[in-house]
């Protein structure tokens, strides 16, 4: 007859340190997900806000130029690389009033450079951490108008059709940039 007998030291320590082996790899497989997880929220919040900024750049540019008083409100304001201003009577009263909406700015600045929304004298910032961010302007024939960096003369702002914007953004932690770009034509035109 044997009898019976138990786990030994050695057998003890073998079964522990397989469980730790387990244990720590599980635990690094869960902290691998975890960045991936987070890599994959930042990449979506850097999507979700440069759409949302070309949808509101587009919304404002669309409605540049209304004037239903037929007072001669012109869309461009202002047209530089790193900024535009709009112009629309929105309440239809044959003047505009640079404190409200009928005056909307757009500017790339900052550190670290943002794209904002000015609405009179209200600054909305809409995109932070980009890496590019411009405007640029387009003629009735289809040709890009160069914009000092002063910004377009009289005579040029009176020529755009379109007004385009670019956007770059590259969220910390990840490698590749998320980038947006497009052009928005006059729905009235000068």
């Amino acid at each position: 007859m044997t009898r019976a007998r138990g786990f030994g030291v050695v057998e003890l320590l073998v079964g522990t340190m397989l469980a730790l082996v387990v244990l720590g790899a599980l635990v690094g497989a869960v902290g691998t997900g975890a960045r991936v997880l987070a890599a994959a929220g930042a990449r979506g919040e850097a999507e979700d806000a440069l759409e949302i900024a070309l949808e509101a750049f587009a919304f404002d540019v669309r409605r540049a130029g209304y004037d239903p008083a037929a007072a001669g409100v012109a869309p461009l304001v202002d047209g530089a690389p790193d900024r535009v201003t709009f112009a629309a009577d929105l309440d239809g009263d044959g003047t505009l009033d640079g404190t409200s909406e009928e005056a909307t700015g757009w500017a790339c600045g900052g550190t670290p450079l943002r794209l904002s929304r000015i609405v009179g004298h209200q600054s909305l910032p809409l995109v932070e951490g980009l890496t590019r961010c411009g405007f640029t302007y387009v003629d009735a024939d289809g040709r890009a108008l160069a914009a000092p960096a002063g910004g377009l003369v009289p005579t040029d702002r009176t020529r755009v059709r379109a007004v385009g914007i670019a956007l770059t953004a590259l969220p910390t932690g990840l490698r590749g940039p998320s980038a947006r770009s497009g052009a928005v034509a006059f729905r009235t035109p000068p």
